[in-house]
């Protein structure tokens, strides 16, 4: 008897739930059937870190676009073709759009984070973000980054916006040294910031070398942040034992010396530091 009535009760409620979701489904449809959208708010989450977006910017991009949400139903802003709208600004990394019943889109973004800036003498001048990104330049936001100098030639033309990987594909990425050069020097710059000394050390990446195609293979120069140094890494080839040679360097040997001592740390040879006054 226990039983039964045990059952009775649970069947009952499971029936009180059912009717609840119906009856507040059909509530929150009626209600976004007579709300108009009055409002967007635009969160941009890591605005603390860098604005290379604001949230006067997306509503910018709504009106430059000719965008008609205001005073739409909110049920029928549609939040997938305004992620999808979002998501084709570069600078966006991730997007999360939505509505509620009080007649507001929300709209909550992540930005790209550049990990260096490229400034060439032969005219490119781009960013790299921590997701192997491209990005232009921006005058209103400046992110202190390694910069990236001398002659490059990247895989990819000057105005070029995109995923850098996918410039490239099948075979010709095999034999491009631009491709590989650019994809060594993109590992190397991921590795300085990775590394608490090295990412406050170096201020500057400048590559030396004017040739393009077969014979492309500049070498490396760091400028640090301190000092009035030149260090010559050479190629990117086995960069992390070179930089270790050079910590090592300065662990022991610029111990007893001025720090200014040296003006040329040359690190290209295996087991050696050169140093020229």
């Amino acid at each position: 008897m226990k039983r039964g009535v045990s059952i009775l009760l649970g069947l009952v409620a499971w029936a009180a739930i059912f009717v609840y979701i119906a009856v507040s489904s059909r509530y929150c449809s009626d209600q976004k059937r007579q709300t108009l959208c009055r409002r967007i708010d635009v969160v941009v989450q890591d605005s603390d870190r860098m604005q290379f977006i604001t949230p006067a910017m997306v509503r910018a991009w709504f009106a430059r676009e000719k965008k008609e949400i205001f005073q739409q139903e909110i049920s029928q802003v549609n939040t997938l073709d305004i992620d999808a709208f979002i998501r084709r600004r570069g600078f966006v990394r991730d997007v999360r759009v939505y509505t509620t019943l009080d007649g507001v889109l929300h709209i909550e973004l992540t930005q790209r984070c550049p990990i260096a800036r490229v400034s060439s003498a032969n005219g490119y001048n781009f960013y790299i973000t921590e997701d192997d990104y491209i990005l232009p330049t921006q005058r209103h936001e400046v992110v202190y980054v390694p910069v990236i100098t001398g002659i490059i030639y990247p895989p990819f033309g000057r105005d070029y916006v995109g995923s850098w990987s996918e410039t490239e594909t099948g075979d010709e990425k095999k034999v491009s040294k631009n491709y590989v050069f650019f994809s060594n020097l993109i590992n190397f710059v991921k590795f300085v910031r990775e590394d608490d000394f090295w990412n406050s050390f170096i201020v500057q990446i400048d590559l030396q070398g004017e040739d393009e195609g077969a014979s492309y293979d500049p070498q490396v120069r760091i400028v640090p942040r301190v000092g009035n140094q030149v260090i010559m890494l050479g190629s990117l080839d086995h960069y992390p034992e070179k930089l270790e040679r050079l910590m090592r360097f300065y662990r022991k040997g610029m111990a007893y010396e001025s720090w200014d001592r040296y003006r040329y740390i040359d690190v290209r040879y295996a087991g050696q530091v050169v140093c020229t006054p």
